[in-house]
C-alpha cells in the first residue's frame, strides 16, 4: 500500500508535490499544537484567583492611603527632634517638620483658618488622619497662650465686668465692647439714633433694623439713660423733608402734617395729631417725645 501511495505520489508534479507536503505539514502542526502548548506553557500559567486577590489587595491599600494622606504601608515616622509649638500660629511646613503628612498639615492649616482654635494641648488628638503614636508623643511640647485658655466661668466673669452703657452718649467703640455687637450693629444702632434725635427708652435699641432679639437681650441689662436730652422738631415750623426724615413719621405722614397744618393756620396743641388718620395711639406715644409747637 505504501508502495502504491509512493508511486501515485511520483506522479504529481514537483509543484504539486511541494503543495500537498506543506498542506500535511500544517495539518500535523495543527493536530499537535494543543500538546506542545501545554508542554511549554504549563509551567507558566497564571493563576486568576491568586492575581483577583493582588488587584484586591492593592485596591484596599491604595484608598488607605488616599484616605489617610500616607502609605498604608509604610511605618509610622515620629520626628526625631520635637520643638515646643503653639498649634494656633503654625505654618504648614512646620506641622510637617512634626511629622505630619502633606495632606494632615493642610487639614489643620484650613481649621485655623476658618476660625478653629485648640485651646489645650490635648485638642490635638483630634487632627484628622495623623497617627496615634505621633500625637501622643508632641502633645508633651504643646504651648498655648493662656488668652486663648478661656473657660465659660472666665467668659461669664469678664461679662459681669462691663460697665453700663449711655446708649444717647456711646460712640461705636463702646457699642462693640458689649456682647454680641460688631460693627455693623454699631454704626446701625449709633445711625438710628441720630436720625432719631435721641433715645428716651432704653427698649428703643431693640428697634434698630437688623438687630435680633437674642443680642438686645444680652445687652439690655448694660445699657441706660444718662443724657436724656433729645433733638426736638417744631411741628408748625419744620418742613416736610425734615420731618420725613424722622424714623417715626416718614414721608406720608410728614405729607399729612404739612396739609392739616395749612388749613388749619398751624397746630394749636400736640394732641391735634390724632386727628390725623395715621396717627394711632402707638404712632403718638412714639413722636410725642420728639415734637413741640
Amino acid at each position: 500500500m505504501w508502495k502504491f501511495l509512493i508511486r501515485q505520489f511520483a506522479e504529481f508534479s514537483r509543484k504539486e508535490r511541494i503543495g500537498i507536503t506543506v498542506l500535511l505539514g500544517l495539518s500535523l502542526l495543527y493536530s499537535l499544537s494543543p500538546r506542545l502548548a501545554l508542554q511549554f506553557y504549563h509551567g507558566d500559567m497564571v493563576d486568576t484567583a491568586a492575581f483577583r486577590r493582588a488587584v484586591l489587595a492593592f485596591e484596599a491599600s491604595f484608598r488607605e492611603e488616599i484616605s489617610s494622606g500616607r502609605p498604608a504601608t509604610a511605618a509610622t515616622v515620629l520626628p526625631s527632634e520635637c520643638f515646643y509649638f503653639d498649634p494656633n500660629r503654625m505654618t504648614a511646613e512646620k506641622w510637617q517638620q512634626l511629622g505630619l503628612s502633606v495632606k494632615a498639615a493642610a487639614g489643620v492649616m484650613k481649621y485655623v483658618e476658618k476660625g478653629g482654635k485648640f485651646r489645650s494641648p490635648e485638642d490635638i488628638r483630634k487632627i484628622y488622619a495623623v497617627p496615634p503614636a505621633l500625637l501622643e508623643k508632641l502633645v508633651p511640647f504643646v504651648r498655648i497662650p493662656d488668652k486663648i485658655k478661656l473657660t465659660h466661668t472666665n467668659i461669664r466673669h469678664a461679662t459681669k465686668q462691663l460697665h453700663e452703657l449711655d446708649i444717647n452718649t456711646a460712640d461705636t467703640l463702646q457699642w462693640q465692647g458689649l456682647p454680641g455687637i460688631g460693627p455693623g450693629y454699631a454704626r446701625r444702632i449709633c445711625g438710628f439714633r441720630e436720625k432719631l434725635g435721641g433715645f428716651y427708652s432704653v427698649e428703643q435699641v431693640a428697634e434698630t433694623y437688623g438687630l435680633p432679639d437674642t443680642v438686645f437681650n444680652k445687652i439690655k441689662a448694660f445699657l441706660k439713660i444718662g443724657d436724656s436730652s433729645l433733638k426736638i422738631i417744631d411741628l408748625n415750623l419744620t418742613d416736610e423733608k425734615t420731618l420725613a426724615s424722622h424714623p417715626y413719621i416718614r414721608y406720608k405722614l410728614a405729607r399729612m402734617i404739612v396739609a392739616y397744618r395749612s388749613a388749619h393756620a398751624g397746630f394749636k396743641e400736640v394732641g391735634e395729631l390724632h386727628n390725623l388718620p395715621l396717627v394711632d395711639e402707638i404712632i403718638y406715644r412714639k413722636i410725642e417725645h420728639y415734637i413741640k409747637l
